[in-house]
């Protein structure tokens, strides 16, 4: 009772007083700044007179000294380094240095602690006091979690866990600042007070995506800041905010876990267009950007043989233009994807590599029966790829050998040996070319799947459905350690993928991933079999290891209310996120043109006559790169327009053309869906329009463009 006579007695802080807190933090920041500026010209004066010293005096000093100058000049060029970092930091802070505040009052203490949070923590240069918690601090993690009331934090140690600290939240405010100046401060019982986060949201979109540090929702949060998944799975509908989750967590887990450099992380994303458009986010949030790769270019990057093969993209542009005919190609693509077959191959592998029959070993006082081989072979190497356990096989032999040895055999010695041993297994294995395995499996399979066998398309290409399982195969076989330094692997658009793809994923890399997507944002959707099914089982824990939490978002906050109706329609309301600040605007127009020239007319109409204006990012879509030629063609004799192919690298914003799927995980202020109003009844093509029309945020128009007969 006694604690709570404390928390009545507390009071809540005035306008009054946070304007001169907001000054005193400015104040503070503009003495770093000085200091820091200073300590930079000093730097670079100590630079300066080393080198003149070091050229004057190089025929005088011998190699010690002159290693002793270098490494000090080194040392200075790296505290520069270091400075001139942190003065961006500064002068970042100085435009807004926090946007949230709460006051903590521990358990059992009658101190109350206010936690100022920010995009980074500020420690006074005058008295060393913490003046902004940076928002990935674990203090700050109680400002995202809770309201006024009961509240507790954990600190760790990377994944070691100190006691839990406990108490109350008697204070909870957020800061409208723009520019240096504190223009409102919010209390607020809930996380996000809805009147600020609506005015985030009715922003224009940015060339680049942006941070959200100040609107980050609890339920955003807790995935952001989730230590205890191996393999965490986020499925999320359209607009809920998945990649940007996925770069705050990145930036959180580099803050978070000391060991985690940001080479040690990847991004594997679905084009490079949105590699571009995310491009800027960490550095935002004050961390290296990290590698990011497309799932094509590893594919090229690991796949040994030499043959064609299609694309990933021309793989969709096919199934597009297909939409739900029965056509032999359509059965294929589904059937090639699908769980049952990926455990067909898996048994059809299992049983070609288990006719191996080995021969008894014998290397002077060492024995081994071929059955002991096979013994090792099936069991104590069995969870590696089969040419390593080869090679394992073979060096345990070789260290048995050296144990009977009287001295110790050279490692030139130990290679030959191991590389004999291993060279007689492989010659008992019937080794054939992976295409060649592949296609006898198909052969196998053609009597389940009449008409499988078919593995290239017209062009003579190997089909983007059937170099997925011949990777995963190459995998099985060889391994890859290409990428061991990964630590922590993101997987955006998590929907894109097969269950091919993520096998040679999680073989590839095996560490920790961050897997997000939305399993309706995809053109061949069965109920039955999604993605989320597809990912428990390849990510399942299995011996103890591994393992995964899945997660849903089911919130929407992209698109004005009218436009998330529209989209909701379009799969009759499956599959599509509600709005949780209804945010209004125009509704979506649906627009029958005769060609496209009409359309072209009508859409540089809108851009002439100042329809446009307030925008600063409005998006053309279309079926694929030929349509989308097109469009550009004409348009761009009228206005000044971008087109946008798969070969693309850079996003810079303006009135862009590209196609529906090069568009996933973007969003744009206003967007023109070109269609030719065969979306009302193919699933497919419904698909690809909901993922079209969902990346709008203010205005959405569908073109629907009759084609000529």
């Amino acid at each position: 009772m006694a604690e709570n006579k404390n928390l009545e007695k507390y009071k809540i802080s005035t306008m009054e007083d946070e304007e001169d807190y907001f000054d005193n933090v400015e104040m503070e920041l503009d003495y770093s700044i000085s200091i820091t500026e200073g300590s930079m010209e000093l730097g670079k004066d100590n630079i300066k007179e080393q080198k003149k010293y070091m050229r004057d005096s190089h025929g005088d000093m011998d190699d010690e000294e002159f290693l002793q100058n270098m490494q000090s000049v080194n040392n200075d060029e790296a505290f520069l380094r270091r400075a001139a970092k942190r003065l961006e930091v500064y002068e970042h802070q100085k435009k807004v240095p926090y946007f949230g505040k709460f006051v903590f009052k521990y358990k059992d203490d009658e101190e109350y602690l206010p936690v100022y949070v920010g995009m980074s923590g500020y420690q006074s240069d005058m008295n060393g006091q913490q003046l902004v918690y940076d928002w990935r601090a674990p203090v700050s993690s109680m400002y995202y979690a809770y309201e006024k009331g009961p509240a507790s934090y954990n600190v760790h140690v990377d994944d070691m866990e100190d006691d839990e600290f406990s108490g109350d939240i008697v204070e909870k405010k957020q800061f409208l600042v723009s520019n240096g100046r504190l223009k409102d401060a919010v209390d607020t019982d809930s996380n996000i007070n809805d009147a600020i986060l609506l005015e985030a949201l009715g922003g224009n979109s940015g060339v680049k995506m942006k941070n959200v540090v100040a609107t980050i929702q609890k339920e955003q949060d807790a995935i952001i800041r989730n230590r205890t998944a191996y393999n965490l799975i986020v499925d999320g509908r359209a607009g809920s905010g998945k990649t940007v989750i996925a770069m705050h967590r990145l930036a959180w887990l580099l803050y978070n876990y000391k060991t985690l450099e940001s080479d040690n992380v990847m991004i594997l994303s679905p084009n490079s267009i949105f590699g571009d458009y995310i491009s800027e986010v960490l550095p935002e949030l004050e961390e290296n950007s990290v590698p990011e790769k497309e799932f094509d270019s590893l594919l090229e990057e690991l796949l040994f043989i030499e043959e064609e093969y299609e694309s990933k993209l021309d793989q969709s542009e096919f199934i597009i233009d297909s939409g739900d005919q029965d056509n032999q190609r359509m059965r294929n693509i589904k059937v090639k994807s699908s769980i049952s077959f990926y455990d067909s191959f898996n048994e059809y592998l299992d049983r070609y590599v288990s006719g191996i029959k080995f021969r008894n070993f014998h290397y002077q006082k060492v024995e081994y029966t071929g059955e002991d081989i096979a013994a090792m072979f099936n069991g104590r190497f069995a969870r590696k790829p089969v040419y390593e356990r080869f090679e394992n096989i073979a060096y345990f032999i070789v260290d048995r050998v050296e144990d009977n040895s009287p001295k110790e055999f050279p490692d030139e010695k130990k290679r030959n040996l191991a590389r004999q041993i291993q060279k007689q297994m492989v010659n008992l294995f019937a080794e054939r070319n992976l295409v060649e395995l592949y296609v006898g499996f198909l052969a196998e399979m053609e009597k389940k799947y009449p008409g499988i066998s078919e593995y290239r398309n017209e062009y003579g290409k190997i089909c983007y459905e059937d170099i997925l399982p011949i990777l995963y195969l190459q995998v099985y076989f060889y391994g890859c350690h290409s990428y061991n330094n990964i630590k922590h692997l993101v997987i955006d658009e998590m929907q894109d993928y097969n269950i091919f793809q993520y096998a040679v994923i999680d073989r590839v890399f095996g560490c920790r991933k961050t897997i997000l997507g939305d399993r309706y944002q995809v053109l061949f959707y069965d109920p039955e079999e999604t993605v989320v099914d597809v990912l428990t089982k390849i990510f399942a824990k299995r011996n103890g290891q591994g393992g995964y939490e899945l997660k849903e978002l089911f919130a929407s906050y992209r698109s004005t209310a009218e436009i998330t109706e529209f989209c909701n329609g379009i799969l009759g309301g499956e599959g599509v996120g509600g709005n949780t600040v209804e945010r209004h605007g125009r509704v979506p127009e649906e627009i029958q043109c005769e060609s496209l020239d009409e359309a072209v007319e009508f859409i540089n109409d809108k851009l002439s006559y100042g329809d446009m204006d307030a925008y600063d990012n409005i998006a053309i879509l279309t079926n694929d790169e030929a349509d989308a030629y097109e469009v550009y063609k004409q348009l761009s004799e009228y206005t000044e327009v971008t087109l946008i192919t798969n070969q693309s690298v850079v996003y810079a914003g303006g009135v862009v053309v590209l196609p529906k799927f090069l568009a996933k995980g973007m969003e744009f202020d206003a967007v023109y869906v070109m269609t030719d109003g065969a979306y009302d009844g193919s699933m497919v093509t419904r698909h690809a329009h909901y993922i079209a029309c969902t990346r709008a945020l203010h205005e959405l128009y569908v073109l629907d463009v009759v084609q000529p007969q």
